[in-house]
C-alpha cells in the first residue's frame, strides 16, 4: 500500500441496524478496489472482515472491522461496525476515529430499530452522515419509501444522488444524478460487470426533476453557487460535487445512494462518490483536548507537519491476528519504532512494528501521515481512549465514553484451580471491550460480570473458552442484602471455660441501637473504672465486626449500628483477648436479637428511555417490580421514565425491556440505598436462607 497525504484520506464508519449489510458492502468495496481476491460473504463464513469464530458461527458482526480500499488517488479506511445493540462499544470505537458516516438501511425495511438506536450515537459525535439504500434487490425493496422513512424518523435532509433503474427482482443498476448517466449491471456478486448507458426513457423526466432538486439543494450552501443558480446559469459537475460536499461536511445535508452490495449494483458508482462527497481530516475543524493536569485548551488540527498526537480507539487481541492498539493519527507523521509520551498515564511508549489492516491481514506500514488509522504491535502500558504525543507537544484529547453495563451475570469456572486463568481472561477480554466488566464480590462470594446484554455475555464467555481454554458457568447473582436493627437494646455476655490449666474469661456488657441510613458502623467505649483493661477494648470490637459479618437473620452483614461496651470483667489470670472477642461475638448476637432486626435491600434508580405509544406498559411494569416513579420528561419522540426499584427485580430487565417495546426501550441504572424488605418478602428470603444453610451443613 502506498503512503497517502492526509488530503488524500477519507474514514468512514459504516452504520446500521443489524442485517442492513454493513458487512457485506464492506467486502463489496474491498472486493472492487483489488484489496481482496474474492467477494467474502457473511452467510458462507468466507468474510474477510467477520473472522473471528464467534462471527463466522453466528453469521454476524461482533466486533469492529477494518479494512482500507484504494480508489481514485484516495484511500478510505471502512470502519465495519455491529449492527446489535449488545456490542455498542464497537461503534462508539468507530464514531471517535470516523469523519464520517455512512448509515445503512434496507431497502424493503427503511429506518429500523437498530437504526434508531446507532442514530443517538450518530448524532452526538456531529459527523457527516450519507445514507446508503442497501438490498435493493430484494423483495418489497422500494428506495423512495426508504428516503422518506429517514427524512421522517431520523430529522434529516435527505437528497438522493442517484436513483434505482428497477427494484426488487427488477433491479439492475442505477441512474447517476451528478452526470446523469446510467449504469446498468448483469451478472451477479463476483461476476457482476457494469456498462455506461443513457438513462431510460421511462426515467428520464424522474431523473430530471431529481437533478434539479440535487443541483439546488448544492447550491444552497454556497453563496457564490446560489448566485448563479438564480441567475439561471448552469453549474458544472466539479460546483455540483463542491456544494454537496459543504453540505456534507456541515451536515445540512445527507445524501443518498442506491445499491445492492452482494448483487455488485451500485457499489462502484457509490465508491466513486465518496471519494468526491466524504470530506478528507484535512476539512474538519481541530480536535479540542487539553493540557495534562489543567483546563487550558489544546487544538490539534489535523497538520502533518505538526508534531505527533494520536488516540488509541480500539485494543484488538486475536490468536492468529496478535494483540494490537488501533490508533487514529491526529497530527504529525508517525513511524514505526518511533518513541512518544503516553500523557494519559504520563509514561514514556515505544511504538513497534506498525501495520494496516484488511480484516485479519495486515500490511506493514512505514509512515502513517495526519488523519489515517494504523495498528502498532500492542503496546505495553497503553490502552483504549489514551492519548500519545510527542513529548514536545503535552496534550489529552478528550475520553471515549462507553455506556454502563445493563445486565449482570455470576460465573464461576467448571474446573477447580481455573480461578487465576479466569481473573486473567476477565481482565483481557475488558481491555478489549471497556462495557464488558467483571468484579469479585467477596461479601456474597461471587465473581461478577457485567455487558450490555444477553447476547454480549453469552459471546463474551464464549471468547474466554475458546481463547483462554475455562469453561465457565453462570447463574443468577446473588441479592446483596444487609441487615440491621430498629430498636435499641442491650444485654451482656460471660465467656467462661475451665480445661483443667489456664482457663477463659471474658465478660462484656453491649449496647445497641440503630444509626442513620448509611453511616456504617460507630464503635463506642463507655467502660469507667478499668472494668475491662484498654488491652482487651480492641478484641471487643474485632468480635463485634465479625459478628456482623454473619448477620443474625439470614445471614448477611449487618450496618448501621452503633455499639457501646459500657461495663464488663475480667480475670488477672484467665482473661485474653481471645476470650472477650468470644464474648462480643455471642453478646453482639444476643442484643441484636432482642433490637428489632429487620432486612435490607439495595435499591437501584433507573432511567428508562422509549417511545411514547410504549409509555403505559413500561409504567405498569416498573410498577408491578414494587417500584416508584419519580418522574418522567419528553426528548422527542421518547419519553424518560426515572423510578427507584429493588435491585432484586431487575434481574435481566434489560431483555424483558426491549421485548414489552418491540426494541426500542433502552435503560441505565445505578445503586441508589438500601431499605427495609417488607415482610413478606423477608420472611421469604430469612427461609430461603435457613434452608440453604440446613442444606450446606448436611452436605
Amino acid at each position: 500500500m502506498k503512503e497517502y497525504t492526509t488530503s488524500q484520506i477519507r474514514n468512514l464508519a459504516l452504520v446500521s441496524h443489524g442485517g442492513a449489510g454493513k458487512t457485506s458492502l464492506a467486502e463489496a468495496m474491498l472486493f472492487l478496489a483489488g484489496a481482496t481476491q474474492r467477494l467474502g460473504r457473511v452467510d458462507d463464513g468466507s468474510s474477510c472482515l467477520d473472522h473471528q469464530e464467534e462471527e463466522v458461527r453466528r453469521k454476524l458482526t461482533i466486533s469492529l472491522g477494518i479494512g482500507q480500499v484504494e480508489w481514485k488517488g484516495a484511500k478510505l479506511n471502512l470502519l465495519d461496525t455491529p449492527g446489535y445493540a449488545d456490542f455498542v462499544s464497537e461503534v462508539v470505537s468507530a464514531l471517535s476515529a470516523a469523519d464520517a458516516v455512512l448509515l445503512l438501511v434496507r431497502g424493503a425495511a427503511g429506518v429500523e430499530v437498530g437504526t434508531e438506536i446507532v442514530w443517538e450515537r450518530v448524532k452526538e459525535k456531529k459527523v457527516p452522515v450519507l445514507l446508503c439504500v442497501n438490498q435493493m434487490d430484494k423483495e418489497h425493496a422500494d428506495f423512495d419509501k426508504a428516503v422518506a422513512s429517514v427524512r421522517e424518523r431520523l430529522g434529516v435532509r435527505v437528497v438522493p444522488v442517484q436513483i434505482p433503474i428497477g427494484q426488487a427482482e427488477g433491479f439492475t443498476g442505477v441512474v447517476d444524478l451528478l452526470r446523469m448517466k446510467a449504469y446498468v449491471t448483469t451478472g451477479r456478486g463476483q461476476e457482476a460487470k457494469t456498462a455506461e448507458k443513457e438513462i431510460p426513457a421511462e426515467l428520464a423526466e424522474r431523473a430530471q426533476t431529481a437533478r434539479d432538486l440535487l443541483v439546488e439543494e448544492a447550491a444552497s450552501g454556497d453563496e457564490a453557487l446560489m448566485e448563479k443558480f438564480f441567475a439561471g446559469e448552469t453549474l458544472t459537475l466539479d460546483e455540483v460535487v463542491h456544494g454537496l460536499e459543504r453540505g456534507v461536511a456541515s451536515g445540512a445535508l445527507v445524501p443518498a445512494f442506491a445499491v445492492s452490495s452482494t448483487a455488485q449494483i451500485g457499489v462502484r458508482e457509490l465508491l466513486d462518490d465518496l471519494v468526491g462527497l466524504v470530506p478528507p481530516p484535512n476539512e474538519h475543524p481541530p480536535v479540542i483536548g487539553r493540557v495534562p493536569g489543567g483546563e487550558s485548551i489544546v487544538e490539534v488540527a489535523p497538520d502533518a507537519s505538526a508534531p505527533f498526537v494520536a488516540q488509541i480507539f480500539k485494543t484488538v487481541s486475536e490468536a492468529h491476528v496478535g494483540d494490537f492498539s488501533l490508533l487514529r493519527v491526529y497530527a504529525g507523521r508517525l513511524q514505526a519504532g518511533k518513541e512518544v509520551q503516553n500523557f494519559t498515564r504520563n509514561q514514556a511508549e515505544k511504538l513497534g512494528s506498525l501495520y494496516f489492516l484488511v480484516g485479519k491481514e495486515r500490511v506493514e506500514a512505514k509512515t502513517v501521515e495526519a488523519g489515517d488509522i494504523v495498528a502498532a504491535v500492542k503496546l505495553k502500558d497503553s490502552h483504549t481512549g489514551d492519548t500519545l504525543a510527542d513529548r514536545a507537544r503535552p496534550v489529552l484529547l478528550p475520553e471515549l465514553r462507553f455506556p454502563e453495563p445493563v445486565m449482570a451475570e455470576a460465573i464461576r469456572p467448571k474446573s477447580k484451580g481455573d480461578e487465576d486463568k479466569l481473573g486473567t481472561a476477565l481482565a483481557r477480554v475488558h481491555e478489549e471491550d471497556p462495557t464488558f466488566r467483571s468484579e469479585v464480590d467477596g461479601v456474597m462470594h461471587q465473581t461478577l460480570v457485567r455487558g450490555q446484554g444477553e447476547l454480549h455475555l453469552d459471546v463474551t464467555l464464549e471468547k474466554i473458552k475458546r481463547r483462554f481454554h475455562v469453561d465457565v458457568e453462570m447463574a443468577k447473582p446473588k441479592v446483596p442484602y444487609r441487615e440491621t436493627v430498629k430498636a435499641k437494646a442491650q444485654g451482656e455476655y460471660r465467656h467462661k471455660k475451665q480445661t483443667g490449666g489456664r482457663g477463659q474469661f471474658g465478660e462484656v456488657h453491649l449496647r445497641l441501637e440503630p444509626v442513620k441510613r448509611g453511616e456504617g458502623f460507630k464503635f463506642l467505649d463507655e467502660v469507667k473504672g478499668g472494668v475491662v483493661p484498654n488491652q482487651y477494648i480492641p478484641a471487643v470490637e474485632k468480635g463485634i465486626v465479625e459478628a456482623m459479618t454473619q448477620g443474625v437473620l439470614a445471614g448477611y452483614p449487618v450496618v448501621d449500628v452503633q455499639a457501646a461496651l459500657f461495663f464488663g470483667k475480667y480475670h488477672d489470670v484467665d482473661s485474653s483477648e481471645m476470650a472477650f472477642k468470644i464474648a462480643s461475638i455471642q453478646c453482639f448476637k444476643e442484643v441484636a436479637e432482642k433490637a428489632q432486626p429487620i432486612l435490607l435491600e439495595p435499591i437501584d434508580e433507573i432511567e428508562v428511555r422509549v417511545p411514547e405509544e410504549f409509555m403505559g406498559d413500561v409504567m405498569g411494569d416498573v410498577s408491578s417490580r414494587r417500584g416508584k416513579i419519580l418522574g418522567m420528561n419528553s426528548d422527542g419522540h421518547y419519553q424518560v421514565v426515572k423510578a427507584l426499584v429493588p435491585a432484586a427485580e431487575l434481574y435481566k430487565y434489560s431483555t424483558h425491556l426491549r421485548s414489552l417495546t418491540q426494541g426500542r426501550g433502552r435503560h441505565q441504572q445505578r445503586f441508589s440505598h438500601y431499605e427495609e424488605v417488607p415482610r413478606e418478602q423477608a420472611e421469604r428470603i430469612i427461609a430461603a436462607a435457613k434452608a440453604e444453610k440446613e442444606a450446606g451443613a448436611k452436605a
